[in-house]
């Protein structure tokens, strides 16, 4: 099994670009998925790390990201829509005319979307679980090396899963 490139953002980071953007950055992820996606490097930014902006299509448009890449990771840092979709979405989204920097088309060197670890969306709840359930998954997530709410979180999911409700 290969390792998957992750998604890496900051929360609060998140809620300024939907202030900003309109646009959350679990939606921004899936700009990299598009099998049609086009990166380009920005040839005016810092040497010490290189920025780069994928442009792919999301089911409310085509949508622009600027990043970094890290070998396991990309991080966001900010995504918005193009002139196009500003357009025809101007009463839902916020959006600002910030040049894009002087850029140069590259191969794609990103992994493959199927490479690819998107993060959902978490919402946190209190749930009371019998002391022997939570002994359980203490047990396995040491045996794991893990946290064990991440272990409940991940059985929740693929219980989901299995009933088709995603």
């Amino acid at each position: 099994m290969t390792k998957q490139t992750s998604f890496d953002w900051d929360k609060a980071k998140n809620q300024e670009n939907i202030e900003k953007h309109g646009v959350s950055f679990y939606l921004a992820q899936h700009a990299f998925t598009d099998l049609n996606r086009v990166i380009l490097e920005a040839l005016k930014h810092s040497t010490a790390e290189k920025r780069y902006y994928c442009i792919g299509r999301v089911t409310e448009g085509i949508l622009t990201v600027r990043f970094t890449y890290r070998k396991t990771s990309l991080e966001y840092l900010e995504p918005a829509f193009g002139e196009r979709e500003r357009k025809s979405m101007n009463n839902k989204t916020k959006y600002t005319d910030e040049p894009m920097d002087d850029v140069k088309i590259i191969e794609d060197f990103l992994p493959s979307p199927q490479e690819l670890a998107l993060k959902e969306e978490t919402v946190k709840i209190t749930i009371a679980l019998s002391k022997r359930s939570v002994d359980f998954f203490k047990d396995q997530a040491s045996n794991y090396k893990t946290q064990y709410q991440k272990l409940i979180r991940r059985l929740l999911d693929e219980y989901v899963n299995r009933q088709g409700l995603r």
